[in-house]
């Protein structure tokens, strides 16, 4: 070989292994070098994700322009399974210096499933040289496993069937509250405004004798200084019925319906049924009361309202739905017998008959009169294809709802679920009232759709309804807050949510998130006295114990848990707020049958 070819490539072999030992031992001293820390230190599962904040600092003199450094964060499950968290780059801008020294962090999430439960959040940094060679740190431990007592929360998640009055006897005046928008009389279709399902009604042609419209306005200064509101609410309301029978009905004549339009200013009553109707305490109410009977004129009296700590939920929740002008209708519907019902829903269903040969009333009521789901999913099928009525979208929307709760296949259910949430959302564009809005709201809340649910239970509340059902709302709206981290909304939803037991177990469990232990094992006794044998509240107990340091606490309730349900003894066994236990005698007693 050439001399001169073989200094060369001496040479250059030479300067690759410098190069070489140069980047692994940049590598070394930022690894020697660097501090990289996870909050909180045992993870916690908040709803679906597993939320870390992590940071890293570096020495000044590491940071050098030739080398990029950057840092992985990855979870690593009891089996070996990596799964990527996020990753940090110490480039030029991303960083601060903390104490003369280059600083960085960021908020992470990853989805929690069980066999990450025993797992450890990892961090490996990443030294790159101005070639693109890399070479990796060693891998740093940064949290040990994931806690998940948030998931104790509990919900009541009750959905409901319209109700079916329809059974051989024509039922009473309809009633379709139209809603406005703040100091307006101009109709429009959308969300909650209520106006499809008149459109609808008038639609289906029923014999119509007379309809009343009442209208009104709310109490604030805007929708009361606003000039003959609630009169041109009315009148407008009155225009749209009129032109919709002109335009597009064979049953009835805008002559032969006795139209009566009445109007209702600066009046209280409206008010005070919504607020006896609320879910606010009653010394809250009380006060209301008060003041409106009390002496002062209308416009006085709403300015002491404004002073009360509970006018932010008037504003929220019963202002809104006192812009309206309610339309009643009296209509003469065709009754059928029973059976003839059934046999021709069924006859619809298969095809042996005109869509239109029952009502959307009979097809709603045909559905009722079968036990079977199958045959009731496709009388509902079939009344909304040709009717689109609310009632039927609701129960189909059910339908596909219980299908989803006794449905094991994690998918499958998701797409149940997912046909549930559109037909309940179109029931309650149709229908807007407490109720509509709440199924909607336990589907999306199941579903995971955590911003849709929360605006679903918020405007159900908004609506209004009875006390029962206003008290689930909170109930399972503060669920969702509590399973998402937000623990103030969580305290506001769960102060109006009633002594129910989902209600006073969140918010013992909320007293622990909130690491005011004392307090929680407080409200978790008082629960136990009306609940003793209830096994959640007493494993809830044992984790509070156990965080308290009180072995004796632990143990006391961790038994009588595992007596009433017998499945927690292996939750406990993998369940990290017991860590410290694990080989104690106490904690191995508790779990024997």
């Amino acid at each position: 070989m050439n001399p001169r070819i073989n200094s060369f490539l001496s040479l250059f072999l030479l300067l690759l292994l410098f190069t070489g030992c140069t980047l692994s031992r940049f590598a070394k001293k930022v690894e020697k070098g660097q501090t990289i820390t996870a909050q909180p230190s045992v993870l916690m599962v908040r709803g679906n994700q597993v939320p870390v904040e992590v940071q890293a600092q570096l020495p000044k003199n590491l940071l050098r322009d030739d080398y990029r450094y950057g840092i992985r964060v990855f979870y690593k499950a009891e089996k070996g399974v990596e799964e990527h968290v996020g990753s940090l780059g110490f480039d030029f801008g991303n960083y601060n210096f903390v104490d003369g020294k280059p600083t960085m962090g960021s908020s992470f999430a990853f989805p929690y499933t069980p066999s990450k439960i025993r797992g450890q959040l990892m961090a490996q940094g990443v030294v790159t040289d101005p070639k693109g060679r890399k070479r990796f740190t060693k891998s740093k431990v940064l949290a040990e496993g994931i806690i998940t007592t948030p998931q104790l929360i509990q919900t009541v998640h009750a959905p409901a069937y319209v109700p079916e009055n329809f059974k051989n006897e024509a039922p009473g005046p309809l009633k379709f509250p139209i809603y406005f928008d703040q100091g307006l009389a101009t109709l429009r279709h959308g969300y909650g405004t209520n106006l499809q399902l008149l459109e609808d009604f008038i639609k289906t042609n029923q014999k119509t004798q007379k309809i009343e419209i009442l209208a009104m306005h709310s109490p604030d200064q805007m929708e009361t200084t606003t000039r003959n509101l609630a009169s041109r609410r009315a009148v407008a309301v009155e225009r749209f019925i009129k032109q919709k029978i002109e335009t597009e009905v064979y049953n009835n004549t805008v002559a032969d319906i006795k139209f009566n339009l009445r109007t209702l200013q600066k009046n209280w009553a409206a008010f005070l049924g919504r607020v006896q109707n609320s879910a606010m305490p009653e010394e809250q109410v009380q006060q209301i009361l008060d003041i409106v009977n009390g002496p002062g004129s209308f416009e006085e009296k709403e300015e002491k309202l404004q002073a009360l700590s509970s006018y932010d939920y008037l504003e929220t929740y019963v202002y809104p739905v006192l812009r309206y002008a309610e339309v009643t209708i009296d209509y003469q519907p065709n009754l059928r017998r029973d059976y003839e019902i059934y046999l021709l829903a069924k006859k619809i269903v298969e095809n042996r008959a005109n869509a239109d040969a029952l009502s959307a009333d009979e097809m709603q009521y045909a559905a009722t009169l079968t036990p079977l789901l199958a045959e009731k999913k496709k009388i509902y099928e079939s009344a909304v294809e040709t009717y689109m009525n609310w009632q039927s979208l609701n129960n189909l929307g059910m339908v596909f709802y219980e299908q989803a709760q006794k449905e094991m296949r994690p998918k499958v259910k998701q797409n149940l679920l997912a046909n549930a949430i559109l037909n309940l959302r179109y029931a309650a564009h149709r229908k807007p009232d407490a109720q509509q809005f709440y199924n909607l709201a336990v589907a999306h809340h199941q579903h995971g759709d955590v911003l849709e649910a929360l605006q679903s239970y918020d405007y159900a509340i908004r609506l209004g309804g009875p006390l029962p059902v206003l008290q689930q709302v909170f109930t399972d709206k503060a669920a969702l807050e509590l399973s998402v981290g937000q623990y103030d909304d969580a305290v506001r939803s769960l102060s109006y949510a009633g002594k129910g037991y989902a209600a006073q177990f969140n918010m013992t469990l909320l007293y622990f998130l909130k690491e005011n232990y004392e307090g929680a094992a407080e409200l978790g006794e008082k629960l136990l006295v009306e609940y003793p044998q209830d096994a959640n509240t007493h494993y809830l107990m044992a984790v509070i114990g156990a965080r308290s340091q009180k072995e004796d606490l632990m143990a006391q309730h961790l038994k009588l848990a595992v007596k009433a349900k017998p499945a927690l003894a292996g939750k406990a066994i993998d369940d990290l707020e017991f860590k410290q236990y694990h080989k104690s005698a106490a904690f191995a007693e508790a779990l024997r049958p």
